[in-house]
């Protein structure tokens, strides 16, 4: 017996989903991306280093920033370049995250939970929580564009920094009013049933001694923490036959990055509200449906940070720093919205001889692919439909919130 589901709806891009039923059980659970390779790596090549950040936000519409500035961020390490205003990027990483996370939160998966088969239907049951998940995402795109320039495709970074302050008042007012309904979002999602499944695996993210990392900071992955380069020259890149998007490994075995992760290894460093959501939560580490209400906890935990970098920007002063060598090898690690984004690049007089872009959702796919055979050997799927079963498996898949786009870049 096959299952095969053609389309996952509520997903950045297209992608399908088959296995096949031996014996009851699912055996080589497949995502199948329905899209074409972009290229991206290759149009970089050869062209000047400036040009690497502006190509790679337009690798997705949804997290233009983090690819942004990965991009930078390689090209810094590279050259050995100090960079100016870092709470300005920090800032707008908040604005991408509370972005990104709102649009998956309640257009993408809330509806799973309550059975209904568009979100049509959630928006016309709950039009006062549309309309507060609205003004949520409407603040996280204030905070990018008021730094960046516009919402999408940020103008003003640049290698060292930001080249242009822009009036932020009224940022800090907007985050204060709007943390109680981002709060109200979250303790919903504290309040849903989540499916009962468990499967241990290795989280990788970010992690920093000082805050809740998402622009810098070394890898944890299990018990370990090592440097990003570290853990990048460890990662294994695979590509099977007749797949588009490229699959990773760490220690011949899958991974997963995301919120869930970051979660997983720096709870203690969330801020107080969203600590306290965290704690009314019965949050299970080790469910892979949970990575929903990880980033519902973190949607809080950005609100409070962006206030937090408000309230203590003081004067704008624009010092970029001069560069002086243009040719070098260097990795930009970032968390994006999904989880860790690589960017390893290597320049020769201002020019890129070659570069590889590993996106987070290329990482987590061979995990999403175990979680989904385990889910059924553990009876996960057991007296269900084959419509609750399609149900079950594309939530399952949603709770990752994979963007296709980004891994056929």
């Amino acid at each position: 017996m096959k299952i095969r589901i053609d389309h996952i709806a509520k997903i950045e891009g297209h992608a399908s989903f088959t296995a096949d039923i031996v014996k009851g059980d699912v055996q080589s659970a497949q995502i199948k991306i329905e899209e074409g390779a972009r290229l991206f790596e290759g149009i970089m090549r050869g062209r000047k280093d400036i040009e690497v950040p502006e190509l790679g936000s337009r690798i997705c519409g949804v997290c233009p920033v983090v690819h942004n500035f990965a991009g930078f961020k390689s090209i810094e390490d590279a050259y050995k370049v100090p960079v100016d205003n870092v709470s300005l990027r920090k800032l707008m990483m908040m604005g991408q995250m509370i972005n990104s996370h709102s649009l998956h939160l309640f257009f993408f998966s809330l509806s799973d939970f309550f059975g209904y088969k568009s979100d049509l239907e959630l928006i016309n049951q709950y039009p006062e929580k549309t309309h507060d998940a609205m003004k949520i995402r409407d603040v996280g795109n204030k905070l990018v564009e008021r730094i960046g320039g516009r919402t999408i495709h940020p103008l003003t970074p640049c290698i060292g920094g930001i080249r242009k302050a822009h009036d932020l008042k009224g940022l800090l007012e907007d985050c204060k009013k709007v943390l109680p309904l981002a709060i109200k979002l979250g303790e919903l999602f504290v309040g849903l049933e989540y499916p009962d499944f468990v499967r241990k695996t290795n989280y990788v993210s970010l992690v920093n001694d000082s805050e809740y990392a998402v622009y810098d900071g070394k890898i944890k992955v299990g018990d370990k923490v090592m440097e990003p380069k570290e853990f990048y020259s460890k990662i294994k890149e695979f590509q099977e036959q007749d797949k588009v998007a490229k699959r990773t490994h760490f220690s011949e075995k899958s991974y997963m990055v995301g919120a869930l992760a970051r979660l997983n290894n720096s709870k203690d460093k969330l801020n107080s509200e969203a600590k306290k959501l965290l704690e009314k939560s019965n949050c299970n580490y080790s469910n892979p449906f949970y990575n929903i209400l990880a980033q519902a906890i973190e949607l809080v935990h950005f609100f409070e940070e962006a206030i937090k970098i408000l309230e203590n920007l003081g004067e704008i002063k624009i010092n970029l720093p001069k560069i002086e060598n243009t040719t070098g090898e260097g990795l930009g690690a970032i968390e994006a919205p999904r989880g860790t984004l690589f960017y390893n690049i290597s320049l020769k007089d201002n020019v890129v001889e070659d570069i590889n872009i590993i996106t987070p959702t290329a990482q987590n796919i061979a995990n999403l692919e175990d979680d989904l055979e385990e889910f059924e050997k553990l009876g996960g799927f057991k007296d269900l439909s084959d419509k609750e079963r399609e149900d079950k498996i594309k939530m399952l898949i949603r709770a990752y919130d994979p963007c296709v786009t980004c891994a056929v870049h």
